[in-house]
């Protein structure tokens, strides 16, 4: 399947269920050309995800180690 899929052509599956009649996964999570993020975008985000649930949790490890 070419890459330069035009968005019509994408539109057009999305509409389409699968044999169990569940809804195809490009109605939810539609992938297109517009779709352009590197790498470290996500790396980024992952990054920060880890980190921010860290920090969250300093309160709580604090007050069971008694401060």
């Amino acid at each position: 399947m070419n890459q330069m899929q035009s968005v019509k052509d994408i539109s057009s599956t999305e509409n389409a269920k699968n044999d169990n009649g569940k809804k195809d996964m490009n109605d939810w999570l539609p992938i297109t050309k517009s779709r352009n993020a590197k790498w470290w975008y996500s790396a980024f985000h992952n990054v920060t995800a880890m980190v921010g649930a860290g920090v969250l949790g300093l309160p709580y490890a604090m007050s069971q180690l008694g401060w």
